[in-house]
């Protein structure tokens, strides 16, 4: 350690050899040694900053104890201060402008009305369906196409209470529109908005994913959900119920909903359905929004339907005179229009595209062909079966289709001339589970549209041309004897497995 000492101390001096240099030489060097000491050392005192010790430390102090100057403190304080405020006031700023235009709009989508120009495309579209647009009403007004379009869709029984529905004249309670499939409901949607133009009104379709429903709502509502978010419905519905409640607005906001049997019959659709009633009943009550909807299965939409505010409303297929006059209003010149109107019926659907070929008993024809071909597709009757399960299933749906057809021509036998060749025969649902022995195919059978159930638990083939198509098969000759063998085979098969 002594000798690291000496060496540090050594290197602080330039090393002089004295060799060969007089006594006098000798002197001048130790005196230039000690004028290097004293110039580094007013070097390090000129280059060391003239610093307060009382800024410092103490050598002798704890080291725990230090002044600071205050208005730096202050400063920084203030500045910090200021940013938080004004991140706070930008962020609320922010979201209330984000709400407010949230708000907007919803309530531009209802705001929003069909002027003279898309209700003239509108009607013109619906004429060139029926090849009723003829070269002078190309340039005709609102007025003459309105005409014109009433003659073609001549007016329904149940369209006064639709269009009071769509007007928010009905508040109070909230309303299911149930019948078959193309009977006419979303029509008369959309004849009621298009009174009103589209004025207060909001349209969709329900579907069976409950993501593309959410994209259908927020498109109709303008509204963006957050993909993050796994709220379902909630957050724009209850958006819908704050425009629903601002100040200035005479009548309730209407949103339809269609096809609400798109929803699955399991949890999931339970569940989405049943989170729509209860915004539909809660708007209801406090009347500033109405939402109708309508099914062709009363079944599957009527599961949380026991309300007293909630009105279920049938919509039927049209009866003979009206069918013979939809048909005569689009095509004056047609023949054969009893024999057509005897096949398909009165199922707007059918009427529609009947109307539009060019032979209609043909076309009315081919229908009931593809009706038949699906029938026997579908409820195929195999006496040499394997499968009894699935014959099981075609029994007891064709021994529930004989018992429809019995009953219609027993009625056609009994009312004589005064029989309506288009009133389908009715069987209580109990009544119809004794018949098939089966209560769990009825269920299957309304979703195949094989059968309706309507609102009061009454079954009914799903139209006429499933009738007429039953009518063909069961009064072929040696069904009944076709019937009794595949229940044999069934019993055959039931005993060799015991």
């Amino acid at each position: 350690m002594q000798r690291f000492y000496l060496l540090t101390r050594v290197r602080q001096y330039p090393i002089i050899s004295t060799r060969g240099l007089n006594l006098s030489q000798i002197g001048q060097v130790k005196t230039s040694k000690s004028n290097i000491r004293l110039h580094r050392d007013s070097a390090h005192s000129r280059q060391a900053p003239q610093v307060d010790d009382s800024s410092f430390f103490r050598p002798g102090g704890s080291g725990t104890s230090s002044k600071v100057d205050p208005s730096l403190v202050v400063d920084i304080a203030l500045k910090t201060l200021i940013g938080l405020g004004v991140i706070f006031v930008g962020g609320s700023l922010y979201v209330f402008w984000y709400k407010h235009n949230v708000l907007s709009k919803i309530e531009a989508a209802f705001n929003e009305t069909w002027d003279d120009a898309a209700l003239v495309q509108l009607i013109k579209q619906e004429l060139s369906r029926f090849d009723l647009l003829t070269p002078d009403l190309e340039d005709a007004g609102l007025q003459r196409l309105a005409a014109k379009l009433s003659e073609v869709n001549p007016r329904r029984q149940e369209q006064d209470f639709v269009d009071s529905i769509v007007k928010g004249e009905t508040v109070g309670s909230y309303f299911l529109l149930v019948g078959p499939k193309g009977a006419g409901k979303s029509g008369m949607v959309f004849d009621a908005m298009l009174n009103i133009r589209n004025k207060g009104s909001v349209y969709l379709e329900a579907h069976p994913d409950l993501e593309v429903f959410r994209l259908r709502l927020g498109n109709a509502l303008n509204y963006e959900f957050s993909e993050d978010m796994q709220a379902g419905l909630s957050p724009a519905l209850d958006k819908l119920q704050e425009v629903a409640m601002r100040g200035g607005r005479r009548r309730p906001l209407v949103l339809v909903i269609t096809k609400i049997q798109n929803f699955h019959n399991n949890d999931q659709g339970r569940n989405l359905l049943l989170q729509i009633q209860q915004y539909a009943e809660r708007w209801a009550i406090r009347g500033n929004v109405l939402m109708p909807y309508n099914s062709a299965s009363f079944s599957n939409s009527s599961r949380h339907c026991h309300c007293c505010i909630h009105h279920v409303r049938s919509v039927q297929d049209l009866d003979w005179e009206m069918s013979k006059r939809t048909l005569l209003c689009r095509r004056p010149d047609a023949e054969n229009v009893d024999d057509v109107v005897h096949v398909v019926g009165g199922r707007q659907s059918y009427l529609n595209k009947v109307s539009r070929a060019e032979g209609m008993l043909q076309a009315a024809d081919d229908l009931l062909r593809l009706e038949k071909a699906w029938l026997e597709n579908c409820l195929g009757l195999i006496p040499d079966c394997d499968n009894d399960e699935e014959q099981k299933w075609s029994l007891h749906c064709w021994t529930l289709l004989r018992e429809f057809v019995r009953l219609y021509r027993a009625k056609q036998k009994e009312l004589g001339d005064r029989w309506d060749p288009l009133k389908l025969p009715v069987i209580p649902a109990w009544r119809c589970q004794q018949i098939m022995t089966r209560p769990d195919y009825l269920e299957e059978l309304d979703r195949l549209d094989v059968v309706y159930i309507d609102m009061n638990s009454n079954v009914q083939p799903d139209s006429m041309l499933v009738l007429r198509a039953a009518l063909d098969v069961v009064e072929k000759e040696g069904f009944d004897e076709l019937l009794e063998d595949v229940r044999c085979r069934i019993k055959e098969i039931g005993n060799l497995r015991r």
